[in-house]
């Protein structure tokens, strides 16, 4: 029998996530801190902010109160920003049972301590049943119920077989992979190559296709020095995320690359972002990219040449057409056709 899920965060993926899981008859709660989304919610069956067109399942309700939503749960999905997540994970830790399975669709770095985010859940609730959902996932597929696959990854199998339980419908696939490891860095990282792909958007299709698929080589030698299974590449987690976020309007870090492209500032556009309670994780990523090459023990000319843009202000034209006349960077992809 399955208990009820809960959401935590009011987003776009935390709804899409909430209604998808409320589609399959199981009663679902979504906990948002802003009284608005809640009475709208449970009044109207509409989310005030988010896909406002769409009408919700009867079987999601939302509330102010995470002791209450967390009662009783057996699934509970982590979808606030990345740099809420510590807290929301130790607001939790007290009402947070023993046998519920909490997973992250939050993708992303803590900047301060450089964790991914089942790390940094792991140690706030003070759990060991916690894992992520990775794979390509744009929210209005899901609201729309189109067809789609996406990865839990757990060290526990218990804890997939929960997620795959209450997420698994006719139109969402749900696979499973044990490397929590190796799965969470390839879906972190990736998000450097969205902002990378859209950063070339005036560079021609053969320069960003160029890009992808050294940022997909770059992505994969970091994984792999941070322990991922060789089996975890060429999946869900890197080459279905990488073509979906560095191609789709509907994706915030892709499109976070376009506008700077395009003669827009970084803060201007972070600020558009949270102002809508939404984020580019990928901006988080690129920040982290120094330390956690350094931590890996390798270069990612990518990722380098993408934080002299975001960060050092650099011309996104210019520079990255200069970066691919480079020898080095072709770095990783050179090495994966040896």
């Amino acid at each position: 029998m399955k208990q009820h899920a809960v959401v935590l965060g009011d987003g776009t993926m935390a709804t899409a996530l909430a209604a998808r899981i409320a589609k399959n008859e199981i009663h679902t709660v979504l906990w948002s801190k802003r009284p608005e989304v809640v009475a709208s919610i449970n009044k109207e069956h509409r989310h005030p902010l988010h896909f406002t067109s769409y009408g919700l399942p009867h079987e999601l309700s939302a509330t102010e109160s995470i002791e209450q939503a967390l009662n009783g749960a057996g699934l509970v999905i982590m979808a606030v920003k990345s740099g809420s997540v510590a807290e929301t994970a130790r607001l939790a830790r007290d009402s947070f049972e023993g046998n519920s399975v909490m997973l992250s669709a939050t993708k992303g770095v803590e900047i301060e301590t450089y964790r991914f985010m089942s790390g940094v859940i792991r140690e706030e609730l003070r759990s060991n049943r916690v894992g992520i959902i990775s794979g390509p996932n744009i929210t209005t597929d899901i609201m729309d119920d189109a067809p789609t696959a996406i990865l839990v990854a757990a060290e526990d199998v218990d804890a997939i077989n929960v997620g795959r339980n209450h997420l698994e419908s006719q139109s969402l696939k749900v696979f499973g992979s044990t490397d929590l490891k190796g799965i969470e860095a390839l879906s972190v990282v990736k998000n450097i190559v969205a902002i990378a792909a859209g950063l070339a958007i005036n560079l021609g299709d053969n320069a960003r296709s160029y890009i992808i698929s050294l940022g997909l080589s770059e992505i994969q030698a970091l994984a792999k020095r941070l322990g991922a299974r060789p089996d975890s590449s060429g999946g869900l987690a890197d080459i279905g995320e990488v073509f979906l976020s560095s191609t789709s309007k509907h994706s915030r870090n892709h499109m976070i690359g376009v506008d700077i492209a395009n003669g827009a500032k970084l803060p201007d556009l972070l600020a558009a972002l949270d102002a809508a309670n939404e984020t580019a994780e990928g901006v988080n990523a690129v920040f982290a990219s120094r330390k956690l090459a350094e931590i890996a023990g390798i270069e990612m000319p990518l990722a380098e040449c993408v934080f002299q843009i975001l960060y050092d202000e650099r011309p996104a034209t210019e520079t990255l057409r200069s970066f691919l006349s480079e020898k080095r960077a072709a770095k990783w992809l050179a090495a994966s056709a040896a």
